[in-house]
């Protein structure tokens, strides 16, 4: 038995992919079978919901993606957060001065289970313009982990992307083609109307979009064995993508800002490089208990 470690340190501390993993199909008929697990069971808007809009929700998830973003948080973590947070949702009615702390309570959940450095309290706190509280997170954890019976696992449209990608021989052509997907697949945790859209729907929805987007050559080949891959309708990809690219063009400005108007308040000892300061949401700021 060979256990040499090939992992070079030097350039990065990501893993080489396992290849007994990828090459075996019962990994993606697994995910299939177990995402059902992880839909939201309804249209909260309709039935649990009396004070939440999905205007709401949007401006949250998106509060929730400029806080993971500024963070450099890993891929995986926006998904399962939003995923926690919908599902939450369609068992338990809140008040829309709720839904950040619900936000930012789904951050520190999602951060625990699919990171290795989870999201500190305070620094949520601190990206609410401490409108909530550390006992209010810390109380609200368990109320999520109670309402859901303590299955916060789930599969998610990321979960799809590398099994789909490493199985495909276009899947190497273009390096930037698994970020942008990862991408598209946490902008489509922020629409409203992709609630219960299945995972692997999404995901190759997303990899559609970031082949097209790329401009590969590969694009029929690649339509047909995400299809086939995940059994997904070519009709719902192309809907989908469409949808992708409406949610792309309202997130991408069309001329760059100027600095000033960019650049917002900094977090106290918690300040990034590389993004500006995300904004609380101005539709749920005022927190009343």
């Amino acid at each position: 038995m060979d256990l040499t470690c090939t992992e070079n340190f030097a350039n990065s501390c990501t893993a080489e992919r396992d290849r007994s993993i990828f090459n075996d199909g019962r990994v993606i008929n697994n995910l299939l079978n177990d995402e059902v697990f992880s839909i939201p069971k309804c249209d909260y808007f309709q039935t649990v919901q009396n004070d939440i809009q999905p205007f709401m929700r949007k401006v949250v998830t998106t509060w929730m993606l400029e806080v993971c973003e500024e963070q450099m948080c890993e891929d995986q973590i926006l998904p399962l957060a939003i995923n926690i947070m919908d599902r939450f949702l369609c068992v338990c009615p809140i008040k829309r001065q709720q839904l950040q702390l619900l936000g930012a309570t789904c951050l520190l959940i999602s951060s625990k289970i699919r990171s290795t450095n989870l999201l500190p309290i305070d620094l949520l706190c601190a990206y609410t313009d401490y409108s909530v509280t550390y006992e209010h997170i810390s109380n609200w954890e368990l109320l999520i982990l109670s309402k859901l019976q303590w299955n916060i696992s789930a599969v998610t449209g990321f979960d799809y992307i590398d099994q789909v990608i490493e199985r495909c021989q276009w899947g190497s052509e273009n390096p930037l083609l698994r970020r942008h997907a990862h991408t598209l697949v946490s902008i489509c945790y922020t629409e409203p109307s992709l609630i219960q859209t299945p995972p692997s729907v999404i995901a190759a929805a997303c990899i559609s979009s970031a082949v097209r987007g790329l401009k590969l050559l590969c694009t029929e080949t690649a339509l047909r064995d995400i299809c086939t891959m995940l059994n997904v309708d070519p009709k719902t990809i192309e809907f989908l993508v469409g949808v992708i690219d409406n949610a792309v063009s309202k997130v991408a400005p069309s001329t760059p800002e100027k600095p000033e108007t960019t650049l917002t308040k900094t977090v106290q000892g918690y300040e990034s490089p590389q993004y500006g300061q995300p904004k609380t949401p101005t539709e749920v700021e005022n927190i009343y208990f």
